[in-house]
């Protein structure tokens, strides 16, 4: 896997496929491969490409503060290494709001926006508390069987398959914990962009999966689809929670593959 530099940060990165570019990001302690099934059915006909962010997979660790808008200027300075200049900008859960923040402050590097298991206000109130506390715990006793099983309760929805509980249930205990804390806060302490959802002016699909009852209602999904001035899809997924690209992944890709066939229709394959 390629890796860049942004900040004093050591990066990962996958690129594969070809045809017109589509930047992809992971939602909070997952990595790049939550998206394989996605790159999978679309990497025939676009240019997919999904980096590990600050803190996660392969990319660096570090006991450092970071906003979602440190994170969205990685993703900048990771087209501008690979010489794009414009791609459709996807984000999961925390990087729905990454990806929301690239089409504000840099609408020209912004063709679309696919919001996958996400929202555009402020961490719920009834959330926030708990999720700071749960860090605070990994952060001092490490991955516990505990708090493997609030990761994954919050990230999968009822009717997902065991196997592949346990599958990311491994992969968070072989993660360091020195940075959990930093990591969540990114999350808890980022400002509501709901108010500035009337400048974002590129069409969006919305994926919201019908089990994720846990992490994210459906309430503050649909105040994000009612404010986006240019929804082209909201597309609700049964028996998935809150990571439809793993537990729907057939589901996901389709409407995935459905909106960038229609921007590439009405774009053009250059974007």
């Amino acid at each position: 896997m390629p890796e860049f530099a942004h900040k004093g940060w050591r990066l990962f990165f996958e690129d594969r496929g070809q045809g017109p570019p589509v930047l992809l990001l992971h939602g909070l302690f997952m990595d790049h491969s939550m998206l394989d099934p996605m790159v999978d059915a679309l990497s025939g006909r676009y240019r997919v490409i999904t980096p590990d962010l600050r803190g996660h997979g392969r990319s660096e660790h570090r006991t450092e503060e970071r906003t979602l808008w440190d994170v969205m200027e990685d993703q900048v300075a990771l087209l501008d290494t690979l010489g794009i200049e414009r791609a459709v900008w996807g984000g999961a859960s925390v990087a729905g709001p990454i990806a929301l923040r690239a089409a504000l402050r840099h609408p020209d590097r912004v063709v679309g926006l696919v919001l996958i298991s996400t929202q555009a206000g402020p961490e719920h109130a009834t959330r926030l508390p708990a999720y700071e506390a749960w860090a605070d715990a990994v952060a001092k006793q490490g991955w516990t069987e505990d708090a493997l099983l609030g990761s994954a309760t919050t990230n999968f929805g009822r009717s997902t398959p065991e196997a592949l509980r346990h599958r990311w249930m491994e992969r968070w205990r072989a993660q360091p914990v020195d940075d959990v804390r930093e990591i969540m806060r990114s999350l808890t302490r980022h400002e509501s962009l709901l108010e500035r959802l009337g400048d974002v002016h590129v069409p969006a699909l919305v994926l919201y999966g019908d089990d994720d009852d846990i992490a994210l209602q459906l309430d503050e999904v649909e105040q994000m689809v009612h404010a986006l001035p240019k929804v082209f899809d909201f597309v609700r997924i049964a028996g998935a929670g809150h990571s439809p690209t793993l537990e729907q992944p057939e589901a996901a890709a389709a409407a995935v593959g459905g909106f960038l066939d229609s921007l590439s229709r009405s774009q053009g394959v250059k974007w």
